[in-house]
């Protein structure tokens, strides 16, 4: 049940992101593609890659913490 929980909430942030955060989330975590794999399918360099992976990471952490901030105020 935690896990289903926690699944959906993920999901739930990363709709929440641009759709270009999304994207390169996705690539990495769901279809496991390296950033060199990232880069061609975007047509965008390896370090452009990496960057937009990062970024899109601290992204979605800032708003998974909002997330449980609003949780919190409202218990």
């Amino acid at each position: 049940a935690l896990q289903h929980e926690l699944t959906e909430q993920f999901q739930k942030t990363l709709e929440e992101l641009a759709e270009t955060d999304r994207e390169v989330v996705f690539m990495r975590h769901f279809e496991q593609l390296s950033n060199q794999e990232i880069a061609q399918a975007l047509d965008i360099t390896e370090a452009a890659a990496s960057m937009r992976y990062l970024r899109a990471v601290k992204r979605l952490k800032a708003v998974w913490h909002d997330g449980d901030q609003k949780s919190e105020n409202e218990t």
